[in-house]
C-alpha cells in the first residue's frame, strides 16, 4: 500500500499538481486493490495519515521534501494538521509556527516536490 501511494504521489508531482485526500483514497483504492478509507472514521482518517507519514520518512533517506505535499485536504485548502505535525516531528518546521509560516513552508515543499519530478519526466 505504501508503494502505491508514493507512485500516485509521484505521478501527482510530475503532472506539477495537487490531490485531495478522497482522490488519493480513490486511486488507493483502485490501485492497491483495498477497502477505501473511510474518513469521517477516526481510525481511517488516521491510517491514511500514518500511511502517508511512512512515505514521507521513507523517501527522506532519499530526498529533501515532503512527498505528500502534494496532497490537500481538499482542492485549494492546503495540506492537513498532519503534514505540518510531520513536519514538526522531523525538524524541518518550528514547533508552534504561524499559520503565514505554515503555509510558507507548505509552498515551498511543493515547489521542491514539483522541481523534482519535473527534471524526472
Amino acid at each position: 500500500m505504501m508503494e502505491a501511494a508514493r507512485n500516485i504521489m509521484v505521478h501527482t508531482a510530475r503532472r506539477q499538481q495537487l490531490i485531495a485526500y478522497t482522490d488519493l483514497n480513490r486511486d488507493l483504492n483502485e490501485d492497491a486493490g483495498t477497502q477505501p478509507f473511510d474518513s469521517p472514521r477516526d481510525a481511517d482518517r488516521n491510517a491514511l495519515v500514518t500511511l502517508l507519514a511512512d512515505v514521507v520518512k521513507d523517501d527522506l533517506l532519499h530526498s529533501r521534501f515532503m512527498l505528500s505535499s502534494v496532497v490537500e485536504v481538499t482542492d485549494g485548502d492546503g495540506p492537513g494538521e498532519g503534514f505540518y505535525a510531520l513536519a514538526e516531528y522531523l525538524d524541518h518546521l518550528e514547533p508552534g509556527a504561524s499559520a503565514e509560516r505554515k503555509h510558507e513552508f507548505w509552498i515551498e515543499q511543493v515547489k521542491l516536490t514539483h522541481d523534482h519530478y519535473r527534471r524526472r519526466i
